[in-house]
């Protein structure tokens, strides 16, 4: 029997879809620097993680056992990915699971933010009754997003979906990426129906200083994406 250990945890939907198909799965959480010992104790073949978890070469060479990396996410940052398949290990990820969720947060963030929602919930319950009046005044200043400009920085599947959002409330979207020149997206809605989109890449400058909202979406930079200049910009 293969064995797996879900060292960040898993759903217990994923958990009992492992467990239907005959592997045996671990959902306990070893600590960093237990985890090579455990996974040699335990004859570890497959380790999934999230972001807690690391796996170096020390691990890598130390743990003969593995055979496959699992990453529930995006970004691979806390593995050696290279180092791994130089040595016949699998490593997986998951990149287009979290799209959805994490385009639904950048507009949690935006509705909020143009809302006040964060402040105006912090402060009514401190100062709502001796001075409402003038929270009333501040926080009724809101703006709509339908109609303003968001630019999106890296149009990979999160961007996408950040736009899809965007167009179906109304906003207009201007997007930069250095790898594409254009691209189509599909809004799909109830019963059915469906409507395409061609966004065409917008320089950068000309994103930085026509937008009223930017969303960034690129992996981890070496270098700063937005630096002096592109502030000055907006």
């Amino acid at each position: 029997m293969i064995n797996i250990l879900a060292n960040d945890g898993i759903s217990q939907s994923g958990k009992d879809a492992l467990e239907k198909a005959g592997f045996n799965i671990s959902t306990i959480t070893v600590a960093q620097e237990q985890l090579i010992n455990h996974i040699q104790t335990e004859n570890i073949a497959v380790l999934l993680v999230r972001s807690a978890t690391t796996v170096r070469k020390d691990l890598i060479d130390q743990c003969p056992s593995l055979k496959i990396i699992g990453r529930g996410g995006v970004g691979m940052d806390n593995i050696d990915v290279e180092y791994a398949r130089s040595k016949g290990l699998s490593v997986i990820n998951t990149p287009a699971a979290s799209s959805s969720s994490v385009a639904e947060l950048v507009f949690a963030h935006l509705y909020g933010g143009v809302r006040f929602l964060h402040e105006s919930n912090r402060n009514m319950p401190l100062e709502g009754d001796s001075n409402f009046k003038k929270l009333k005044k501040a926080y009724a200043k809101g703006v709509e997003l339908r109609g303003k400009t968001i630019g999106i920085i890296g149009f990979g599947r999160i961007g996408r979906e950040t736009a899809k959002i965007a167009l179906g409330i109304g906003m207009n979207v201007l997007a930069y990426d250095k790898f594409l020149k254009e691209t189509k997206i599909t809004l799909n809605f109830m019963g059915g129906n469906s409507i395409d989109f061609e966004i065409k890449i917008s320089p950068l400058d000309e994103l930085l200083k026509k937008s009223d909202f930017i969303s960034l979406h690129v992996p981890a930079q070496n270098q700063y994406v937005i630096d002096k200049k592109e502030f000055e910009l907006m």
